[in-house]
């Protein structure tokens, strides 16, 4: 088992730096004969938490530290992980969570389980939000923290590497949280490989509490559902994108609109808004869109405050007499403006998720993007048509 060599691949975005120390600590401090290395891929940070990311890593001997220019764009965990995997020279690939604190004996367990013809999962336990003892962290210890699902997950792996550039790698079609994993296990058996386990009595790795990322302020309306539709809807095996050279930062003209908007607003650049009724603003901005010249810019920037009426006006002082004698009759009808209906029913929610979508099946159709945004507040999105 000597001759064994493993790659970790972390992909990261935005996490603070204990987080990243306890990681990377426990990886870089293994008990091991085995030859291994870290490659760190961060997937488009904010520019402080890439520098901080970056020197943080720069204190591990075995940690390769690369930037992808992501920046201001959706998450892509599967992107994130073939980015690493084509800059990693291990034999085996260990798919990692910056969340987790590993065994110093991990990687020896790991290396009995490992074999050409299988792909190896591991587990761990789910440390709660109130957890800050880690420097007493046992892992020769069984606790009562739950602990992660075999059959209902699969994010924590180990795979030849010859297994993922024959299946291409994960599919980059799973944006923002889930399924991504679950995809690969598929196809991963459709070409053979056995299914081992790490059984967490054997090399306990524990993950650090976090806020949960499904939800309604991180994600679309059934976004989740809408992944896992496409996953049960796959018929190819293969995807294309370990076939290639390795991916480099692409050019960022969304980016570099959004550093000088208003310079290329006054310029007479296309700025949409969505109005009421929302459903005639989506098919207008796919027109709108779809009619770009290559290079040409679709700008959104819009707020979502509530619009209220003004007290002090003559129709809002009719209104509230007009309501208060319908209160003294005992009418429960009341009169309510039309205006303030009509502008609530174009919403952050309704905005967002179309935006979402919009990105996710027109990529091939999208040469660069920005999307960014303050819940329930505003919204600013640039694409910029291939």
């Amino acid at each position: 088992m000597d001759s064994i060599t493993l790659s970790f691949v972390v992909p990261y975005r935005d996490r603070e730096v204990e987080r990243i120390e306890r990681c990377l600590r426990s990886l870089e401090n293994q008990r091991t004969t085995l030859s291994y290395d870290i490659v760190f891929i961060d997937y488009g940070s904010e520019p402080f938490q890439r520098e901080q990311a970056q020197q943080t890593c720069q204190k591990f001997s075995k940690v390769s530290y690369f930037y992808y220019n992501s920046y201001k764009q959706l998450w892509s965990r599967a992107h994130a992980v073939n980015l690493g995997i084509r800059r990693a020279s291990g034999k085996y690939i260990v798919v990692v969570d910056i969340d987790l604190i590993y065994a110093p004996h991990f990687i020896q367990a790991l290396g009995c389980k490992l074999e050409e013809g299988c792909f190896v999962q591991y587990q761990c336990y789910y440390l709660p939000a109130n957890f800050l003892d880690y420097t007493r962290l046992q892992f020769d210890k069984k606790y009562s923290y739950p602990v992660s699902s075999i059959s209902e997950s699969g994010g924590l792996i180990a795979v030849p590497r010859h297994a993922l550039e024959q299946i291409g790698g994960f599919d980059q079609y799973f944006q923002v949280w889930g399924v991504e994993d679950m995809d690969l296990k598929k196809r991963l058996r459709k070409i053979g490989l056995v299914q081992k386990v790490l059984s967490i009595e054997e090399a306990p790795t524990f993950h650090q509490w976090h806020p949960s990322a499904c939800t309604e302020e991180q994600m679309p309306s059934l976004w989740l559902k809408a992944m896992e539709k496409y996953e049960r809807r796959k018929t190819s095996l293969q995807v294309p994108y370990l076939n290639h050279s390795i991916e480099v930062s692409p050019a960022r003209p969304a980016l570099y609109i959004k550093e000088r908007l208003p310079e290329v607003l006054a310029q007479g650049a296309t700025l949409f808004t969505f109005e009421y009724p929302t459903l005639q603003s989506y098919v207008l901005f796919s027109k709108v869109f779809c009619a770009l010249p290559s290079g040409g810019a679709l700008i959104v920037q819009q707020t979502f405050e509530s619009i209220q009426a003004n007290g002090e006006a003559r129709l809002a002082k009719f209104f509230k007499w007009i309501n208060s004698i319908f209160a003294w009759l005992s009418i429960s009808y009341r009169i309510t403006e039309y205006a303030t209906y009509e502008s609530e029913l174009v919403n952050f929610h309704n905005v967002r998720d179309f935006l979402f979508y919009f990105i996710a099946d027109n990529r091939d159709k999208i040469i660069d993007y920005v999307f960014e945004s303050i819940y329930l507040e505003n919204i600013t999105c640039i694409l910029v048509k291939k």
